[in-house]
């Protein structure tokens, strides 16, 4: 019977062009071969699996080949490459530093250094995991790896580039190896399966390299698990069973859910997820996942950005286009948060459970017009707009008698006129600042016309403090300061839709003043209400003046700590000394 070899090392690159994902390395060190511009020791960094060792056993290879190509590849025919092949080469040597860091090993490999080779040109040696050696050993190994012999190179591989001591790294020629792209891997899997006679369907290879995140070696083992599992014939099913993978129906179905504030059926199908033995961190992350594929799908530009199946991209596409921008970028925040929290909660069943009923009435906190529905039924579409009143409409109603009309055909006023015509009555709606108590106005923004006839209606205190706070979330990341102005602000909504913003200095008075507007028109939609007033005002802390204790005052505060102080006195017959 045949051994069994995995296909991590059965389809192991040989040559340049077979390396997967790593053309910028690639045609670097072609170069720097066919100009014999080679440096005396490199240092290749980059996650595990990427084809770090791959690319120093190839290059190692390359430089001994007797027949090199023009193009810089190795001939696979002479005496060297065939040595290289069957692993019984003298001049390439490949150390472990994990199990090989002490000083001893790296006086011994200095030893061996000193000796030329008996054919070939160069010696090569290749020490993977090399931050694994000791602060002594990298000391020791300083001055061979500046000032090596000329027919020796240095290869060294690493994981972790950061916990290598910085007089190494000016040593060594630096080549920072990427992760392999979702599209790298499909390409390397689908030739796999060619070789193998395998059929497997393109959602399948998906879920294979998302799972792999970025490493061909991890993708090749996961690989070689599920031919295992499923045979010669791969599907998508077979995979999620095999690998536990959570399937992109759950996150479509909670979005329709949420588009029709179906909390029962939110919390039903959260309770089959965790059923199948999926915690709810997985869950709240793939959720995330899946609404930022959704914002990506809104912009033509940004579709590449989106690594999925043709099938599941056309299902993302449609879903996307009843979505609107501020109702995830809402969703994600709250996931954000939750994800945050969940490691410390107690209850983590019911923190997940708790999310997901905020996502499902987060149009009551915040007006979106992705989530807007009729009262007499709701429906799944995210983007039933409400019909938009043109300003042009709005006055042609307000027009209530013909003395209007003929205002309206009326030339305007001269300047002198104007400054003689008599203040027109009426509702005006006029925001204000009120700073130390005095109320100067505001600069002149433009804000959105109200109806005379419309009352003013009262805003829920409620609605109001969650459009603040959300406000100030979203804002967060862009403008810092004046997020943190907010967290801290006194804010409180006197009757009549006054809302009194109290702050701590002239300064952030100023700075709010420069994002009223932005901040007015977020708060206007959001409670659906524009009908109220924004003051400000500046409290200044109150200034305690203290002043020193005299003896008497200072006297009594003893008496007052410990009594026995006056019975002493009243003992040894003592006076105060004023």
């Amino acid at each position: 019977m045949q051994q069994f070899v995995v296909s991590a090392r059965k389809y192991r690159p040989l040559s340049w062009d077979e390396v997967v994902g790593q053309d910028h390395i690639v045609s670097t060190l072609r170069n720097a071969i066919k100009s014999d511009h080679l440096a005396q020791s490199f240092l290749f960094c980059g996650p595990r699996g990427v084809g770090k060792t791959t690319c120093a056993r190839i290059l190692a290879k390359t430089i001994n080949c007797e027949n090199l190509s023009p193009e810089g590849d190795a001939c696979n025919e002479c005496e060297s490459c065939l040595s290289f092949t069957q692993n019984a080469s003298f001049n390439i040597h490949e150390i472990d530093a994990a199990s090989n860091n002490s000083v001893d090993d790296i006086r011994s490999l200095v030893d061996q250094v000193r000796y030329a080779p008996q054919s070939g040109k160069y010696k090569v040696y290749i020490i993977d995991e090399v931050h694994m050696l000791s602060a002594q050993a990298f000391n020791a190994f300083l001055k061979t790896l500046e000032e090596p012999p000329s027919y020796v190179k240095f290869i060294l591989a690493t994981t972790e580039k950061y916990k290598i001591i910085p007089t190494i790294l000016s040593r060594c020629q630096i080549f920072d190896f990427n992760r392999i792209t979702i599209r790298d891997m499909i390409r390397q899997l689908k030739k796999i399966c060619g070789n193998e006679g395998i059929v497997a369907d393109d959602e399948a290879f998906h879920f294979i390299a998302q799972k792999a995140d970025g490493a061909m070696r991890d993708a090749l083992s996961i690989f070689d698990r599920i031919t295992t599992f499923a045979g010669k014939n791969i599907t998508a099913a077979d995979v999620i069973e095999n690998l536990n993978i959570l399937d992109y129906d759950y996150y479509f179905k909670v979005v329709e859910m949420i588009a029709e504030e179906n909390a029962a059926g939110i919390l039903l199908l959260f309770n089959e997820v965790t059923a199948k033995g999926f915690d709810g961190d997985t869950f709240l992350i793939g959720l995330a996942e899946h609404l930022r594929n959704l914002l990506v799908c809104m912009d033509p530009s940004t579709v590449s950005l989106l690594e999925t199946s043709e099938a599941v991209a056309a299902r993302y596409k449609e879903q996307a286009a009843s979505a609107d921008a501020s109702f995830l970028l809402s969703a994600l925040n709250v996931l954000n948060q939750a994800d945050i929290q969940y490691r410390v909660a107690k209850n983590k069943h019911l923190h997940v459970e708790l999310a997901l009923m905020k996502l499902c009435y987060i149009r009551h906190a915040v007006r979106t017009p992705g989530l807007e529905s009729s009262p007499e039924k709701k429906t799944a579409d995210l983007t039933n707009k409400p019909p938009v009143v043109q300003r042009k409409e709005v006055q042609e109603e307000l027009k209530t008698s013909p003395m209007e009309e003929e205002a309206e055909n009326k030339p305007p006023l001269s300047r002198q006129e104007q400054e003689k015509k008599p203040e027109t009555t009426g509702p005006v709606v006029t925001p204000s600042i009120r700073l130390g108590g005095k109320k100067k106005e505001k600069e002149t923004t433009e804000q959105p016309e109200v109806s005379p006839l419309e009352e003013r209606r009262e805003i829920s205190p409620e609605l109001f403090f969650m459009a603040w706070k959300q406000y100030a979330d979203l804002i967060r990341k862009d403008k810092v300061n004046m997020a943190m102005m907010m967290d801290h602000a006194r804010v409180k909504l006197d009757a009549g839709n006054v809302i009194q913003i109290q702050l701590d200095s002239q300064v952030e008075v100023n700075m709010f003043r420069d994002a009223t507007q932005d901040l007015r028109q977020f708060l206007a939609d959001a409670m659906s209400n524009h009908q109220f007033d924004l003051e400000f005002s500046v409290v200044e802390a109150e200034k305690v003046v203290q002043r020193p204790y005299t003896i008497p005052e200072k006297y009594k505060k003893m008496e007052e700590i410990n009594p026995a102080i006056r019975d002493l006195k009243e003992q040894l017959g003592l006076e105060l000394d004023i």
